[in-house]
Parts: C-alpha cells; structure tokens; sequence
C-alpha cells in the first residue's frame, strides 16, 4: 500500500478506524486506511458522461446513489485531468496569424424631448 499523500511506502500501523487499519505516513504524516472506495471507477465515468449529456448533477446523484458533492467532485477532478492532458499537448506552429472580419454598426438613438 502507498501514502495517498506522497506515494511513500514507509507507512506504519496507527489502530483502526470504523473497522480498517489505518496507517502513517513517516514521510508526510499522512494518515490513511485500508479501506476500498464506495464508488467503482465504472460508476465514476457513468456519472461523468451522464453530466456531459446536459444531465443535473442532483439527477446524477439520484441516478448512482451518491451525493451530488460526491458527483461535483468526480466531474472536478476528470476536468482537471482533461485540463492537464491538453496542457501537455503542444500545438502544432500555424501557418499564419488569424484574420478576423468584424462589421461595424451604427445606431442612432433619438433623445426624448421631454427628458431634458
């Protein structure tokens, strides 16, 4: 088992908590358990793609039992793996700078009379 802190595995023994072996980090000082997530990786992308189908995040709750903070924090942490994927994706050079056309329009707004 590692430090789900540091990555460490010098971890040792610190008692029980709710029925699992917790454990300390002696490099961070981390306390951790051995316990297996409440939600498969599975139930994670189902819940993901439902939010990228313009489904509400209290639906999705609903839909996998968790709590929409739960949900909220799925679609946060997969939007910053995305955020790091495309950040390490250099663009390739462009040929040329970008030209925009942009049209101008006029209005007159007439001022009312009496309103001086």
């Amino acid at each position: 088992m590692d430090c789900p802190g540091c990555g460490g595995t010098d971890l040792v023994k610190r008692g029980r908590k709710a029925g699992h072996q917790r454990y300390r980090c002696r490099a961070c000082g981390r306390y951790s358990t051995d316990s297996q997530p409440k939600f498969s990786a599975q139930t994670k992308a189902m819940a993901i793609e439902m939010y990228m189908n313009s489904m509400g995040i209290r639906a999705i709750a609903r839909v996998v039992k968790a709590s929409p903070a739960a949900v909220l924090t799925w679609i946060r942490k997969e939007h910053a793996a995305l955020q790091q994927q495309l950040a390490a994706q250099k663009p390739g050079p462009t040929d040329g700078p970008d030209i925009i056309e942009m049209d101008e329009i006029y209005t007159y707004v007439q001022k009312n009379a009496a309103g001086r």
